[in-house]
């Protein structure tokens, strides 16, 4: 507002495959907490979790793509775990894995990003505040060729699949090694955290959430 500096907003979007039903959020960044963010918020949004997830091969995601086997980043494997759901990246460079979303994709671009091309916005909240004004449009919009809308098929042939949301929220955690010292304490963030004195020497993982820190 004051300088004038332009922020790059990046749109997170999921969407069914059968009815098209989709969720949007824009971020500043597509960073690990963007995109968990944005899975935890679509769950909340359908008022359920699916039973498979299909995403892109991005790094943030998935640490090794593969068409056999692929290795899913720690906190993403984690968010699924939680959500008891199966991540199944789609393969690389095979858009017809997940043909729903690659259409909504741009048909989302056509109807948001254009319609809200020449307004400014001064926060992410009040750009997402306009973007969830028109995805409810998108959402509710009839079908030219059929009867209904994304809104009402999702009620009628998708929404009794889904299975029910857990009762917390998954609270991201991040992880890293250390080695305990002889003191057997190690350390995260300038504080210091005592492990059994068996463990000296030895390398450990810890996991650090915004309340915890497990070791």
């Amino acid at each position: 507002r004051e300088t004038g500096e332009f922020n790059k907003v990046y749109l997170f979007v999921a969407s069914l495959p059968c009815s098209s039903y989709s969720y949007v959020e824009g971020f500043y960044s597509m960073d690990s907490l963007s995109w968990i963010t944005g899975h935890i918020h679509a769950f909340e949004f359908i008022g359920g979790v699916t039973r498979t997830v299909v995403p892109d091969n991005l790094k943030t995601g998935i640490d090794k793509p593969s068409s056999t086997e692929p290795v899913i980043n720690r906190t993403y494997q984690e968010l699924a775990e939680h959500y008891q759901t199966v991540i199944m990246p789609a393969r690389v460079r095979k858009p017809k894995d997940k043909p729903s979303v690659e259409g909504t994709v741009g048909t989302i671009t056509t109807w948001i990003i254009a319609s809200l091309r020449n307004q400014i916005f001064f926060t992410l909240s009040e750009l997402n505040e306009a973007v969830w004004l028109k995805l409810e449009e998108f959402n509710q919009k009839e079908f030219q060729k059929k009867k209904g809308s994304r809104l009402t098929a999702f009620l009628e042939e998708e929404k009794f699949a889904l299975l029910p949301l857990p009762a917390s929220r998954y609270e991201m955690a991040h992880w890293k090694k250390a080695t305990v010292q002889p003191d057997y304490h190690i350390s995260e963030d300038k504080m210091y955290y005592s492990v059994p004195y068996e463990y000296i020497k030895h390398v450990v993982e810890i996991r650090v959430t915004r309340t915890m820190v497990e070791v």
